[in-house]
């Protein structure tokens, strides 16, 4: 008989700004991959809401959930600044429709459940959740209770209940092929390197074998780093350009690993041989890009065109307390290896660590432009934000040196915690050190008659074109930005007061963070003990 499932993505409070500011909104792999779970069983309907895809408010994407007439809704909250609305989506489902299950699942509903389910939520999936919204679905359709299905915190009454761990899932080729028919593939544009560019997420491996102390992947998926075979790889990418993808965006947090070079070196290859004609986006460790000038080269011939790197700092002492295992001449190396193969560089900094100095933030400014110097071609200066489930939430929580639990401000791109330097002061610089980047890099690039070529030629004239087209979207931004400066101090100082936290709250949601996600029994270590 099946069952009829809704799975949707709820936008942040203020949109994601990938999409408002670049244009860049990739297709939703997450609720793919688990819509291909729930169409295993036999009759069954499944249907995608992506709110920002389709162009819907909070109220518009809950009259079409309740169209559908979902036996369950499944909301993905790997953004935690994404918790307000899904819980409003959420609530306004079940007044409507009681006996709709509704299921939360990503990074924020692992290591916050019991908050998910005072939202609205009947049930809250722990890490990942393949072969959980299977189990689901079946005890639904089955109309049995959800005792049985591992990895969940649900609702009993008025109780918890928290479910046996699973184990990490071993063999990723075991999945289903994401049913891409599901979608349609001109919402998910890449607009600022071309009007009708499109583009599709597929992750060829999860987990990171790493350990810094902001990210919430290693968390979330484990540090034991599994892969998809190249065969599978292939026949997704295969699919994707089918289906009319022009860009494939592979979510790997790290996409090339030790010990896979050997295995990337073949697929590049084989993506060659098998002539896919497409490019892609790849996050990398600078690290091992600069130890590997010949697997970029060859990964440019199959179709890599633009690189993230995650540098963080230009400070070697604060590299080394969040334990990124890299030092900053590796970051030029491998910026400058990345721009003499034709790929645009993208780089990832961050202010605003708790034990970061004045002096340091400085150094990350100057080293900015020094990689602007080796070919970066844009930046992205976040704010260090402490996520759920990361060591440092858990620090956070300890030293009491978060203001504010208001979610909507969990972007990575707002001040929440107490530093040495002021928050106020980390807002400031991070707005002075993404804007003057490009200034800079303009400048120098006239002055010295920089000139791309090639592939990056062409991607990077669309990107200048595509900016010129929202200069007057940027220069809003930049007149509002006071007003968000006066928010961090208002909230600061309430902080400061201990006026702006719930203690009950915040115990809750550091007990809950701290919890092991995944059965351990096969060896795995727990992540968040990896490193004291």
């Amino acid at each position: 008989m099946g069952i009829r499932a809704v799975f949707i993505r709820p936008s942040n409070k203020t949109g994601s700004a990938y999409m408002t500011k670049w244009g860049f909104l990739p297709a939703p792999l997450g609720l793919l991959t688990l819509a291909g779970e729930v169409l295993r069983i036999p009759g069954s309907r499944v249907e995608i809401i992506d709110m920002e895809g389709d162009s819907l408010e909070l109220d518009e994407t809950v009259e079409k959930a309740l169209s559908l007439n979902p036996d369950l809704v499944g909301i993905t909250l790997h953004a935690t600044a994404a918790h307000n609305n899904a819980g409003y989506i959420a609530r306004k489902i079940k007044e409507r429709k009681p006996d709709t299950v509704l299921v939360a699942g990503g990074h924020h509903a692992t290591f916050l459940p019991k908050e998910i389910l005072r939202e609205g939520f009947d049930i809250s999936v722990l890490g990942e959740g393949d072969e959980t919204i299977y189990d689901i679905a079946m005890a639904i359709e089955k109309g049995e209770g959800f005792s049985k299905v591992d990895g969940i915190v649900y609702r009993d009454g008025e109780r918890y209940v928290r479910t046996k761990p699973r184990k990490l899932i071993a063999d990723l080729d075991s999945l289903p092929m994401p049913p891409l028919e599901l979608l349609d593939s001109s919402k998910y544009t890449f607009r600022v390197f071309g009007s009708n560019e499109k583009v599709m997420c597929l992750e060829t491996s999860r987990g990171c074998p790493y350990a810094c102390d902001f990210c919430s992947v290693t968390p979330t998926w484990g540090n034991k780093w599994r892969n998809k075979s190249n065969a599978r790889i292939i026949e997704e990418m295969r699919s994707a350009r089918n289906a009319g993808y022009d860009w494939i965006f592979f979510t790997d947090d790290i996409f090339l690993v030790y010990p896979n070079v050997k295995s990337r070196m073949q697929l590049f290859r084989d993506i060659i041989e098998e002539g896919l004609n497409m490019k892609w986006i790849v996050q990398m460790r600078a690290d091992v890009t600069a130890r590997n000038p010949e697997v970029i080269r060859l990964a440019a011939q199959a179709g890599m065109s633009i690189s993230f790197l995650g540098v963080e700092s230009g400070s070697e002492e604060i590299l080394k307390k969040m334990h990124k295992g890299e030092f900053t001449p590796q970051s030029v190396d491998a910026v400058r290896i990345l721009s003499e193969n034709g790929i645009v560089v993208l780089v990832g900094m961050m202010i605003g660590a708790p034990y970061e100095r004045l002096r340091d933030i400085i150094s990350t400014i100057r080293f900015s432009r020094a990689l602007a110097r080796a070919g970066a071609d844009a930046v992205q200066f976040s704010i260090y934000t402490p996520l759920p489930g990361t060591r440092v939430f858990n620090e956070a929580m300890n030293e009491k040196s978060l203001f504010t639990m208001d979610w909507d401000r969990y972007d990575v791109l707002t001040p929440v915690m107490k530093t040495r330097t002021g928050p106020v002061l980390d807002h400031l610089a991070q707005f002075y050190a993404s804007y003057s980047f490009y200034i800079y890099k303009f400048f120098r690039g006239k002055i010295k008659n920089i000139k791309n070529t090639g592939r990056k030629k062409e991607l990077v004239d669309n990107a200048m074109n595509f900016i010129l087209k929202m200069m007057p979207s940027y220069i809003r931004d930049f007149l509002k930005f006071p007003k968000f400066l006066m928010n961090t101090y208002d909230l600061y100082w309430k902080g400061k007061k201990g006026t702006s936290m719930d203690r009950d709250k915040a115990m809750e949601a550091m007990d809950s963070s701290n919890r092991i996600v995944y059965d351990l029994s096969d060896g795995s270590k727990n992540p968040y003990y990896m490193i004291k």
